[in-house]
């Protein structure tokens, strides 16, 4: 093994695995030799090299689909580490396991990592005498499968945890002023907390004589503005208590809170000092890493693939990642404990159960014997193949009392696995209530709604993937140009959702890419919806009554979902587009409204009356459990 300032041999054979940290001239310095093959491990990578043109290997190539599956099942299965005899009851504070509160932020690192270890590994089957060439960022991979490597003096060492390293797109008004902005996570968490004072001054709620108190987690409340609105008509005492997004944050979401008569709960309101508590409280934490730390050869055991133990080099990301969130989550799991405390809650509503902050709530509502209820968030694939990643991601109340379902669709797929059918309830959808009134005729332009490839699924890191993501894009822009339609692309509300505009603007200058608000709103005026992939959208787009065409990307193996077998969308490909536009806006498309309409009524239970559904189920609780 050569070290950091060795020299690489220039008459051997070299494998150069590039990644952004390593700078473009030193990888020139390298790339005349005949002999090295220079493969990028990532798509930014990918996307340096290419602009650069600096020709390169393919990366993905060396893993077939099915053992793709395996990394990701084996990511799922060792996401549950926490849960181990011989670990758990030293993980617990406070009545909660903080290993726990990591596995989805887990589930991410550890894809993109054994998509890496793993790679790499099936690299050196073929390639048996090459050495290696790479930055810091990999060293411990090729020193922990023994390969002979130098590492390139210009890379730096990125241990940015995938959280740390979103950014998110806000949308502030003043008046008539419009500013859209990116903020990364710590200028949200400052801008929520600025927030939070102004919102506490002016919201002054009074708690309901002789009522029950109904806890709402992470509640938006422009979303879902029709429930609050309903909430005044009921004589339970609401909490909502938000700890990723602000309750209020422009008139509009004041005067709905205001109005709704529900108490605002938050850090300010529950008088709680940071600083104070991590000073008080780190030495605990500490003892409860420094208990992680001596299961070393139980970690040498489980992490492991094709029975390789990628335990030495993943170990130290391991460390970095508990060390970074232990404390917090801690101090998060007091302020749950000060406001479980504060009310006799009768319910806790999540939206999911595998955030940290909804765990928290999950795991200190069933220590205090709080009936917890999921509420459905969005459309999910309802097979059989998708049962083991919407386990993962915390849709189906595997863990809560009862599941609140939008409607047919969601009740059925969860009775057929075997959940049992009284703690499942068609409530329908609070969000969609108002949906009726904004139906319109106007039809201005063509909307394209993306949902690109994620971060914690392996088969969204393929850059073949992602590539098709972007090229889809571009491809559609360039159709809906040569038409002559307008074109506005709304993009996914995630962080990382790939953003299109610089992409768009050298096509058409006039195509209008919207990153922030209520998608519905745009369908309200577009002629025709295309989606990229499933997404929740197409039933805000089936219930205004606007037909959807469907553009496959990715194949992820999940089966398809009821919406895109029962004729409610038109699934096409790029070569079929046009036609399909074209064909689209002449036709008056009975036949598929016709059949949106079914799809939408099997979704969508209580169209206009989910709110008052879920706050009667509420309110009839006490008698319920």
């Amino acid at each position: 093994m050569t070290g950091i300032n060795g020299k690489i041999n220039k008459t051997n054979e070299n494998i150069v695995l590039f990644d952004n940290s390593i700078s473009i001239e030193e990888i020139n310095s390298i790339r005349n030799n005949k002999n090295s093959l220079i493969f990028a491990t990532d798509f930014a990578s990918f996307s340096t090299l290419k602009n650069n043109n600096i020709k390169q290997q393919s990366f993905d190539e060396f893993l077939t689909s099915e053992e793709m599956s395996k990394i990701q099942k084996l990511s799922y299965e060792l996401s549950d580490w926490y849960s181990k005899k011989q670990l758990s009851n030293n993980l617990l504070y406070e009545n909660v396991n903080l290993g726990s509160l990591l596995q989805s932020e887990f589930i991410n690192i550890l894809v993109n990592f054994l998509k890496k270890f793993f790679t790499i590994y099936k690299i050196s089957l073929k390639y048996k005498n090459y050495q290696f060439i790479s930055s810091k960022n990999l060293s411990s991979l090729l020193e922990n499968l023994s390969l002979d490597y130098t590492l390139l003096n210009s890379s730096k060492i990125d241990d940015t945890l995938p959280l740390d390293s979103l950014n998110t797109n806000i949308d502030l008004k003043f008046k008539n002023i419009n500013f859209k902005l990116k903020i990364g996570t710590k200028k949200i968490n400052s801008i929520r907390s600025l927030t939070e004072n102004i919102s506490n001054s002016l919201i002054k709620s009074k708690i309901r004589n002789n009522s029950q108190f109904i806890l709402f987690s992470e509640l938006n409340t422009k979303k879902f503005s029709h429930l609050l609105q309903k909430m005044p008509n009921f004589n339970e005492t609401y909490v909502v208590y938000n700890r990723r997004q602000p309750s209020i944050w422009d008139k509009e979401s004041f005067q709905l809170f205001k109005n709704s008569e529900a108490i605002l709960e938050n850090e300010k309101s529950l008088k709680s000092n940071k600083k104070s508590f991590f000073s008080k409280e780190k030495s605990k934490i500490d003892d409860i890493i420094i208990k992680v730390r001596t299961e070393e050869e139980f970690f040498e055991q489980l992490f492991s693939i094709e029975k390789i133990s990628f335990w030495p080099s993943f170990q130290k990301i391991f460390f970095n990642l508990i060390e970074k969130r232990f404390l917090d989550y801690s101090y998060e799991i007091f302020l749950s404990q000060k406001l479980l405390n504060k009310y006799s809650f009768s319910a806790i509503m999540l939206q999911n159960e595998v955030g940290p902050n909804e765990r928290i709530l999950l795991q200190i509502g069933k220590a205090k014997k709080i009936p917890i209820i999921l509420m459905q968030h969005g459309l999910i694939f309802d097979t059989d193949e998708a049962f083991t990643m919407n386990k993962y991601q915390g849709v189906l109340g595997l863990n809560t009392d009862y599941q609140l379902v939008w409607g047919d669709v969601d009740y059925n797929y969860r009775k057929n696995l075997g959940l049992h059918s009284q703690k499942i309830k068609k409530i329908g959808n609070p969000i969609y209530d108002n949906i009726s009134e904004k139906i319109i005729s106007e039809k201005n332009y063509i909307l394209l709604a993306t949902s690109g490839p994620t971060t914690e699924d392996i088969f969204d890191l393929n850059i073949e993937t992602i590539t098709k993501n972007i090229d889809t894009i571009k491809k559609i822009s360039q159709i809906i140009s040569k038409l002559n339609q307008k074109l506005i692309i709304k993009i996914h509300p995630s962080p990382d959702e790939f953003d299109p505009s610089e992409l768009v603007k050298s096509i058409d200058p006039n195509i209008q890419v919207i990153k922030t608000g209520n998608i519905s709103q745009l369908i309200q005026n577009c002629s025709l919806m295309i989606v990229i992939d499933f997404s929740s959208v197409i039933l805000d787009a089936h219930l205004l009554k606007k037909p959807v065409i469907n553009i496959p990307v990715k194949n992820n193996g999940y089966g398809t979902p009821t919406a895109f077998s029962n004729d409610s969308c038109l699934m096409e490909n790029l070569e079929s587009l046009e036609n399909s536009i074209k064909n689209t806006l002449e036709n008056d498309n009975v036949n598929l409204l016709d059949n949106s309409k079914i799809s939408s009524q099997s979704y969508l239970s209580n169209l206009g009356n989910a709110s008052e559904n879920l706050l009667k189920f509420l309110s009839d609780m006490k008698n319920a459990v």
